[in-house]
């Protein structure tokens, strides 16, 4: 179990070894995938609108702030209408739907303008030529680009002449355009693009952010991201605008109410005052009054201070009465701030500003939570406690205050028994001038309320104050060009590496020499690399080249592989799986390399289907193999030796016989080898392949050893289990695998770093091939296998 656990781990580490290398190999892939790849992202980013970021920072005061100035604390002092503002609430009000739709309409946001560019649509928003307003859109265009062309004093609208200045039907709907006189950019053609406004609105609600710029600051930080600079700066200022009206317009209600009441009153005692004033004048011209006695003068001063105090209890009645009336009313719907004048007590108008302050509370908050919400019912249930405290107290002071007034009747009726006394004129002149002066007092005390009620409208100062104007970065924070390119420089490294493992996934062909060494336990012999050589007979007595080098060194290793059998002549039986593995080329260089050391060779075409060495050698086949197997001719006759090589000889296949299996089963194949030993030191026999007939198996006793060919990036890995199969069986004897072809510029194991002689131009390649004759110099064949190469 340890052995084998070594065993995975060693090959893990050679495979890892193995894509590293190939990788390496290929460094050319990642070059052209990440070049393609910043391309690609490179378009894409020209093509892909920058998203700016646009920030302000404004001041939101809250009541009793400190720091601020005297006269703005002699202002605040004289609101007595403001309350302390919560600043999540101001937050949740700057980012609310109706400011939102507010500067939307102002600023025609549901209208974008833009020019083509080389590779995109360019935003110009004011330097637009022209302004499009929306009366009735097309929604059928919402989203669509509609070219516009802008000619003198007309406009054209896909090819349509339209005039400026009036209601027109477009494709676009029906519009109204206008120039824009603030333009500095005459664009001639231009882009409009139209939305649908609910959407726009709803859009620059989410993009905008509103956040603190401490934990416990008043400075509020306003951004928004849009494609446009200017754009997002005309939002915010319009925003802040918006804002800033609405908070002065929601503090001024109340005093706006309360102003409003007092001048109607006014109105109304002003009038009763004159008429008053009149009635005296007429009484003393009629009766010619010119003064009243001192006891007169008594009795009035005494009736008209008690009848004084009784117009106070009666207007402190009277706004008890507006008290209740706009608690009735606010339990139905919104009513004006009631009137107290008059009213001195503490505890009631304590309760009467907390209840403000808790519908005030509850009117900022219904904008941003629902009717239902937990935290709306919460500040309901404290408006009904508090409006039933109201009710309780002022049932209370009007209990006190109507019993005062029993008494001031009572005091009055007192009084006036005695002033019947009085002559008859100087009763009636006593009875208007106590009118008058009720009248009078009242008027000078309800003047007196509508000052300090104007002072306090005129005192509401604003809240807000910017901290830092809108202003936009120049720099896009979207997209972000810095995570496009490493993101394309990921993208540049995992396609080849993806792409290279998936190659090596899906190949079906022996690549590696550890892949061979994994399914099958048959030693390796030898290995022969693929180059260019001139002719099948490679190895030659001077040649030193690298396939002939390696020729010798398989020529060794079989010395060494039978030194037990060295004594006597060495019979090899070369096969392969499939055909084009290589046998042919192989026999013959092998019989060519120990011919040259002077030791007597035969080479036998056993291959009798489809024969290649006759061609390679370039003899006649009139009488072969073949022949004598059937007696048709003896051993001497078939027998032919090899130009240029003295104790090299060749044995073809003679004529291609219909049974050949047959033939290499019968009793003539022996006599054959029996006769072969005798004359020759070393009998080479290229048989066929194993994996599509059974020749081969009919030989394999007559040799003792056996080189079985893999070629590289050639042989199917699936071979190699049935070669394993072979090995185990021992149905060859002294089986060993040669593997042919190997490309040294694929990953096999720790590649070649051997060259060869250029002298040797091109002709052959090392590896087996199926053609007969050289390839044809076909252009696009040539340039469709340069492309191969490449690709591999």
């Amino acid at each position: 179990m340890k052995a084998t656990n070594q065993v995975d781990q060693t090959f893990g580490q050679e495979y890892i070894k193995f894509l590293l290398t190939r990788y390496a190999k290929n460094w050319y892939w990642f070059v052209v995938a990440i070049g393609i790849s910043w391309v690609i992202t490179y378009l894409v980013l020209a093509r892909i609108k920058p998203v700016y970021s646009t920030q302000a920072s404004i001041l939101v005061s809250a009541s009793g702030e400190e720091g601020s100035s005297s006269k703005e604390d002699i202002l605040r002092e004289l609101d007595i209408f403001s309350s302390e503002k919560n600043i999540d609430d101001e937050m949740e009000i700057l980012k609310s739907y109706t400011l939102a739709e507010k500067v939307v309409n102002d600023l025609g946001l549901d209208v974008n303008y833009s020019v083509r560019g080389r590779l995109r649509q360019e935003d110009i928003y004011r330097r637009s030529p022209i302004k499009v307003t929306l009366i009735t859109p097309n929604r059928q265009l919402f989203g669509k680009a509609v070219e516009v062309t802008v000619a003198g004093n007309r406009i054209q609208i896909e090819g349509v002449s339209y005039p400026y200045n009036r209601p027109i039907q477009t494709p676009l709907g029906l519009i109204l355009i206008r120039k824009n006189t603030d333009t500095w950019e005459p664009f001639s053609t231009l882009l409009i693009t139209t939305a649908d406004k609910e959407a726009v609105i709803k859009s620059y609600v989410e993009r905008l952010k509103v956040s603190q710029a401490t934990r416990m600051s008043y400075v509020l930080r306003v951004k928004l991201e849009d494609t446009s600079i200017e754009r997002a700066t005309a939002y915010i200022n319009r925003l802040i605008h918006w804002y800033d009206l609405s908070s002065l317009e929601y503090k001024n209600r109340t005093a706006s109410n309360t102003l409003q009441f007092i001048n109607g009153r006014l109105s109304i005692i002003l009038g009763e005052l004159s008429n008053v004033e009149k009635d005296i004048q007429n009484y003393k011209t009629r009766a010619g009054i010119v003064d009243l006695s001192a006891e007169s003068s008594v009795f009035l001063e005494k009736v008209k201070e008690n009848d004084t105090q009784l117009n106070q209890v009666n207007i402190q009645l009277g706004a008890l009465q507006e008290v209740e009336r706009y608690i009735a009313s606010k339990s139905e719907k919104a009513g004006l701030a009631p009137a107290m004048p008059g009213l001195e007590s503490p505890v009631l108008t304590g309760l009467l500003t907390n209840l403000f302050d808790l519908e005030a509370q509850r009117e900022k908050l219904i904008r941003t939570a629902p009717e239902g919400s937990t935290v709306v019912e919460v500040l309901d249930n404290q408006i009904r406690m508090t409006k039933a405290n109201i009710a309780d107290n002022t049932q209370s002071l009007r209990t006190v205050l109507i019993s005062t007034r029993d008494r001031m009747i009572t005091n009055n009726k007192r009084v006036e028994s005695v002033i019947r006394t009085i002559p008859q004129k100087e009763r009636v002149l006593l009875d208007i001038s106590r009118q008058q002066g009720i009248k009078g007092g009242l008027y000078t005390y309800l003047l007196q309320k509508r000052e300090e009620t104007a002072l306090s409208l005129a005192a509401t100062v604003s809240d807000l104050r910017v901290v830092d104007t809108p202003k936009g970065d120049a720099t896009p924070i979207k997209p972000r060009k810095s995570a496009y390119y490493l993101f394309a420089l990921v993208m540049g490294l995992l396609v080849p590496i993806v792409v290279l493992w998936l190659l090596d996934f899906l190949n079906n062909k022996i690549s590696r020499k550890a892949e061979i060494e994994e399914q099958t336990n048959t030693p390796i012999i030898g290995e022969l690399i693929q180059a260019d050589i001139r002719s099948p007979m490679e190895v030659t007595a001077g040649s030193r080249s690298l396939i002939s080098e390696q020729i010798r060194a398989l020529r060794a290793n079989i010395h060494f592989f039978t030194a037990e059998e060295a004594e006597g002549p060495q019979t090899i039986l070369v096969t392969s799986s499939i055909s084009g593995e290589g046998k042919s080329f192989v026999s013959l260089n092998l019989g060519a390399s120990m011919a040259i050391t002077g030791r007597r060779v035969v080479l036998l075409e056993l291959d009798m289907r489809r024969p290649k060495l006759y061609k390679y050698l370039n003899v006649k086949t009139d009488k072969g193999l073949s022949s004598f197997l059937v007696n048709r001719a003896t051993l001497e006759e078939i027998i032919q030796p090899v130009e240029g090589y003295p104790d090299l000889f060749f044995i073809p296949c003679g004529p291609l016989p219909p049974n050949p299996s047959e033939l290499l089963s019968g009793k003539r194949i022996g006599e054959l080898f029996a006769a072969l030993r005798e004359g020759f030191d070393v009998v080479i026999a290229d048989t066929p392949p194993v994996g599509l007939v059974s020749d081969a198996f009919s030989i394999a006793a007559q040799a003792n050893i056996t080189l079985y060919l893999l070629r590289h990036l050639y042989t199917n890995k699936v071979y190699l289990k049935n070669i394993e199969a072979l090995y185990q069986e021992k149905r060859f004897k002294n089986m060993s695998l040669l593997i042919n072809g190997i490309v040294t510029r694929r990953e096999y194991e720790y590649n070649y770093g051997y060259g060869y002689d250029p002298e040797y131009g091109y002709g052959y390649k090392a590896g087996y091939h199926d053609d007969d004759e050289k390839p044809k110099k076909n252009l696009v064949k040539k340039g469709f296998s340069i492309f191969s190469k490449f690709w591999k």
